[in-house]
């Protein structure tokens, strides 16, 4: 099961930020005029569908990964009911490529047998990357000739062309766009409330609370097995998120004035964060599985009743829950704030709200009618194409009655899922189009709210990766040295947690090697390019 997705979509379904990630924000004098950006229906009201007899039969592929689905309920997209809809109304027949994971993306794009179009996480960083390669085609000319609902979209709306077309003008993605920054909130921390009220505990806001809140948990065995067994634990990728509490993040993020970026894991503050994590790991608070990544492991340990913090969405929360009850646990967890640091509230700025998120549809250069492509791509830029992605149906998934929309019990009342899970079957909100806060509020249940409204408190939008193009020359220097960075970063920092390297007497050198890996070039990069993109 792929937690990227999971977070995603639990709505986010979410998420990045820190996701990231992901992946909300507060301006500075830097950001555009306030513009409205899209409400539910992409290119405004004036939207049409063109009727079935306009459109020619055609049949195109798109690659994607069953994990893009499948973690949400969905096993084949063949099987969505709104795709289905979408093929009888276009007259457009989609053959879609599921492969086994989202690794093989790279054996794909390498193969030179490319699919007409690829699903996938299209960061600025990749669409440079693989449309500087022409594996991906410059869509912006299909997109003026054959999709007037996404180009009035992006005509209307400054927001969203800063982060879809690029410097040259170019476009590389038919984005997926989160209109309401509240639908972010799709991850977090949630703690057990049942071992706080065991112990007359409230719900930690510092990191030295949720340590000696842990800590209890453990030394006066919650679980009640006679065993010092309880832990936190989390994908990495998402627990290491509570390096927000040490004002840092474990990549590039902004300052708060929105405009500096930032290498996290050069600053003290990270060495701050490491120093709490290592505290964790050398008290045993830390799942000694942390490493392995491995989600079913996580998921096991805490239906063992072992688990006292968990960082995931509602949805994978909720299920615990679920699960819990139907073997005898009585689970109950809350939803934590972003924790303090230094008696302040996290907060991130920067000059954008992410409208345009990573994930989204690219178009490949083996494409035989790109326009006919972008023509059904653009159908759920109409409120009709729209209303199928976020709602399904109508009269199956859901019901209206004028401008107000309900879920049938197909969604609500599905005896095996929860709500945000059954919905996969009908509708695929995250795809491309416009995620709809109605749609997504109407399948929230009072724990999803009180999840959203505890982790949106906290702006933490500044620490997603800046939503930045760059140049040929800064590609070629990003392509070269990221990964590598990346991974010896990765390297560092588990062994700085498990104690197998001092942050004390080991940080330094770390530094240095660093340093080696063109920290600063990338550094100097991504600065440039978040110049210009403020300049826009």
């Amino acid at each position: 099961m792929t937690r990227k997705i999971s977070l995603l979509l639990a709505v986010i379904l979410c998420i990045l930020a820190f996701t990231a990630c992901s992946s909300g924000d507060s301006g500075n004098n830097a950001q555009p005029t306030a513009t409205p950006g899209p409400t539910g229906t992409a290119g405004g009201e004036d939207t049409e569908t063109p009727e079935e007899s306009e459109w020619e039969p055609a049949t195109f592929s798109i690659w994607t990964w069953p994990g893009a689905t499948e973690a949400w309920g969905a096993k084949d997209l063949n099987d969505v009911a709104c795709f289905q809809e979408a093929e009888k109304i276009t007259n457009t027949q989609i053959e879609w490529v599921m492969e086994s994971d989202s690794t093989t993306f790279d054996l794909v794009m390498a193969s030179g047998d490319i699919p007409d179009a690829i699903y996938y996480a299209w960061n600025p960083v990749r669409q440079g990357q693989y449309g500087g390669d022409g594996l991906i085609v410059d869509i912006m000319p299909y997109i003026k000739s054959s999709a007037p609902n996404l180009l009035s979209l992006i005509e209307s709306d400054p927001l969203v062309e800063k982060q879809l077309v690029r410097d040259d003008g170019s476009v590389y993605l038919v984005p997926w766009l989160t209109t309401d920054l509240s639908l972010l909130a799709g991850e977090g921390f949630a703690i057990r409330q049942d071992w706080l009220d065991k112990f007359q505990l409230s719900v930690p806001k510092t990191p030295d609370e949720l340590f000696d809140a842990l800590n209890t948990f453990r030394e006066q065995d919650a679980n009640g097995n006679g065993e010092k067994d309880e832990f936190v634990t989390g994908y990495p990728a998402q627990f290491n998120k509570s390096a927000f509490a040490f004002g840092t993040t474990d990549g590039f993020h902004f300052t708060e004035d929105g405009k500096t970026v930032v290498y996290g894991p050069v600053t003290d503050n990270y060495k701050e964060w490491l120093k709490w994590m290592n505290k964790l790991y050398s008290n045993n608070l830390i799942d000694p599985d942390y490493f392995s990544g491995d989600s079913d492991i996580y998921m096991k340990k805490a239906m063992e009743n072992r688990v006292g913090l968990y960082v995931d969405n509602p949805a994978v929360l909720g299920t615990m829950v679920k699960d819990g009850a139907a073997n005898g646990l009585d689970i109950k967890w809350t939803p934590m704030e972003y924790m303090y640091y230094n008696g302040k509230s996290v907060n991130y700025s920067s000059a954008y709200k992410r409208y345009v998120q990573p994930y989204g549809l690219a178009v490949s250069k083996d494409c035989e009618d790109p326009e006919r492509l972008l023509k059904w791509f653009d159908f759920f830029f109409t409120e009709e194409g729209n209303d199928l992605l976020n709602w399904g149906v109508e009269g199956v998934s859901y019901t209206a009655e004028g401008d107000k929309k309900v879920y049938t019990d197909a969604v609500m009342k599905d005896p095996e899922m929860e709500p945000s899970t059954a919905l996969s079957k009908y509708a695929s909100p995250t795809f491309i189009g416009i995620q709809s806060p109605e749609a997504s509020m109407a399948l929230a249940d009072e724990f999803t709210l009180q999840c959203r409204e505890t982790w949106a408190k906290t702006d933490i939008s500044g620490a997603a990766e800046p939503f930045i193009a760059f140049t040929p020359e800064e590609q070629e220097t990003n392509t070269q040295y990221s990964t590598d960075l990346a991974t010896i970063k990765d390297s560092w920092r588990d062994r700085f947690i498990t104690g197998e390297k001092n942050v004390e007497t080991d940080w330094e050198e770390y530094l240095k090697e660093l340093d080696s890996y063109h920290v600063q070039d990338l550094i100097k990069i991504n600065q440039a390019a978040t110049d210009r993109y403020l300049a826009k």
